[in-house]
């Protein structure tokens, strides 16, 4: 076959071309295209290049389709630097935040394309990586069973945290508190963070999952305080929730599948139960996850221990998939998403099509470890990041480009990027 050429008069568009010259409207329609952290290097092109940007991002005309990535911190930047490992694109970017260094952090969620972090003394913040935006919480000392304690010079050593009765809601100052340092604090307070919507909106509830007895409490974007969702009876043991958009209520899975619906739109929480204990042990991981379809799922995840040179390492080991009935009380296994891929761990668990996001392998789990004990008893040890395919079991382990170092602390976390 006769090769194509370029005939000799043919202009050259790199040298002859101003393309600061295109005109707004296409500009923007094209920027309105892009991944969010080619937007931001776009906007950096030219003066008038960045003009158009602004504008796409005040009226937030990126495009709604944003390609997952995982958040890390990289060794071959500073502690400062976190880095988004684009699943779509293989890109890798790299954002400075404020402080408190990222490398210092507790990551333990992610949602509506913000991280939920600790800081060095538990206070959580909220930190947008695409924007830099951070909004901070209500301190662990604004619930009313947390005491600070300091030494004798005054300096801040810990927490000390009150047993809290779960029928009554009162606090037992007579029994010995637990005695928390710093770092313990990190996985007492926080197991799961989840929020109801972006909290750069408003009226963002944050619900979250704490020890001990992986209990609930609350509260709102701009709220002094969390409050504890006590008084409920049997309000314990969940090991997941999400909030769905539909009904505004979150939902909870606890270590049995049993899952319940929490409300807190009144002036109290009110927790129902909406579909019975499946099993009668606690046994397992458990993830809950809405599809975009409206189905709901189960994820009971089994771990193995792998011993390598006299170290050994937990490691997830099969995940089985169950579609939730909740008029019939009843889940059923299954391994097929639609063409979907699916991403969870420490993030607000989700779903992507395929068809958008051509590079993701359909019918698979997206994980990252978030085995909180074993995490926080080999803190630097082995975060596994993979692709399981549903259909035939098989795993695949996800490495970062070969130029890049992806650290273990803080543990890796999938996010959607969002520019609001």
């Amino acid at each position: 076959m006769e090769k194509a050429s370029v005939l000799d008069d043919s202009p050259d568009w790199s040298t002859d071309c101003d393309w600061s010259q295109l005109q707004s409207d296409m500009l923007l329609r094209i920027f309105g295209t892009l991944e969010i952290p080619d937007l931001f290097s776009s906007g950096a092109v030219c003066r008038s290049w960045h003009l158009i940007y602004l504008e796409a991002r005040r009226f937030r005309l990126c495009s709604p389709k944003q390609s997952p990535c995982l958040v890390y911190s990289s060794g071959d930047r500073d502690a400062d630097t976190v880095t988004l490992h684009n699943m779509s694109t293989d890109k890798l970017y790299h954002v400075t935040l404020s402080e408190p260094a990222f490398r210092t952090r507790h990551v333990m969620g992610s949602s509506y394309g913000w991280l939920i972090t600790a800081d060095e003394r538990s206070n959580l913040i909220l930190v947008n990586p695409a924007t830099r935006a951070q909004i901070a919480m209500p301190p662990p000392e604004t619930m009313n069973n947390v005491r600070l304690r300091y030494t004798e010079e005054g300096v801040l050593d810990g927490y000390d945290v009150l047993f809290m009765d779960l029928f009554s809601s009162d606090f037992d100052t007579e029994m010995e508190p637990y005695h928390l340092t710093l770092e313990e604090a990190h996985f007492f307070f926080y197991e799961r963070v989840v929020l109801s919507c972006d909290p750069s909106q408003g009226n963002c509830m944050v619900l979250r999952i704490q020890l001990p007895n992986s209990q609930l409490s609350y509260t709102r974007v701009g709220d002094t305080k969390w409050t504890w969702i006590g008084g409920k009876g049997n309000c314990w043991e969940y090991q997941d929730i999400l909030y769905n958009n539909n009904d505004g209520l979150f939902y909870g899975v606890r270590g049995e599948g049993q899952v319940d619906s929490i409300n807190l739109n009144g002036t109290s929480a009110e927790v129902k139960v909406i579909l019975k204990s499946i099993i009668s042990y606690q046994a397992h991981s458990r993830y809950i996850v809405q599809a975009p379809w409206g189905d709901f799922f189960q994820i009971w995840r089994h771990d193995k221990s792998n011993k390598e040179n006299g170290i050994t390492e937990c490691v997830a080991d099969k995940f089985f998939v169950y579609k939730v009935d909740f008029v019939g009380q009843k889940i059923i296994e299954t391994n097929n998403l639609q063409d979907h891929a699916m991403f969870i761990g420490f993030n607000n668990s989700f779903l992507l099509p395929v068809k958008d996001f051509p590079a993701l392998v359909p019918n698979s789990i997206y994980h990252t470890d978030d085995l909180l004990d074993y995490i926080y008893c080999h803190r630097f040890s082995l975060r596994q990041v993979v692709i399981f395919n549903m259909e035939d079991g098989s795993f695949i382990e996800l490495s970062p480009p070969s130029s890049n170092s992806r650290l273990n602390w803080p543990p890796p976390v999938w996010i959607q990027p969002s520019l609001a």
